[in-house]
């Protein structure tokens, strides 16, 4: 009996993991699922059928395993790695997380001489539309922190991730967002001190391309 309440909290735990605070209703609905029937899952009370677990999966957009025992298909995951030991993917490391991202090195054979300086980060802005926008994943070349006309540029401030179009002006740089909404920004190298540049954008992948 204790296994199965214990069971039943570890998954109440993956299942708050995944639905943010205070979406509980819309996430239900996303879901497909009654909203009280949630509420339920989410304190410990019950623990899901199949085709709820499954439901409930999909609208977190998570695997099915992870959500109903906490790991990942482990064929998958050792094969992936194997791949990665062999040179054949490329394994990235997001930005501020234990995750990483996967690329197939044959796709994009210009990542694979400076793999070691590449980080990726996932996009929570819109300041880059049309390019990319939130959600889409940004990879980014930590050694290269001089900044280029033309190139996306990542920068740090207070704990925010900035991205900007670089034009080189007179007064210094012209930091000028994709997104016509938002106003160009004009720093010198003095005033430049007051951000970190991150890198430079070396490669989108767009969430619906």
């Amino acid at each position: 009996m204790t296994d199965k309440k214990e069971s039943i909290f570890q998954f109440s735990e993956r299942l708050k993991s995944i639905v943010p605070a205070g979406s509980g209703r819309e996430f239900a609905k996303r879901a497909g699922i009654g909203y009280s029937t949630v509420h339920n899952y989410l304190q410990g009370v019950s623990s899901p059928t199949l085709e709820n677990l499954v439901s409930l999966a999909k609208a977190g957009n998570v695997s099915v395993e992870w959500l109903a025992t906490g790991e990942e298909f482990r064929g998958a995951a050792l094969a992936v790695a194997q791949e990665a030991e062999n040179g054949r993917v490329l394994k990235i490391p997001f930005i501020d997380s234990n995750e990483f991202l996967f690329l197939d090195s044959k796709a994009f054979p210009t990542l694979q001489e400076n793999a070691g300086r590449l980080v990726a980060l996932l996009v929570d802005s819109d300041v880059m539309v049309p390019t990319f926008g939130v959600g889409s994943v940004l990879v980014i070349d930590q050694g290269q922190k001089e900044l280029r006309d033309s190139k996306v540029v990542v920068m740090r401030k207070a704990g925010s991730y900035l991205y900007k179009r670089v034009q080189i002006v007179s007064e210094g740089y012209s930091l000028t967002s994709d997104n016509k909404k938002y106003n160009e920004v004009t720093v010198t190298d003095e005033s430049l001190c007051n951000f970190e540049v991150v890198g430079i954008g070396v490669l989108v992948l767009n969430p619906f391309d």
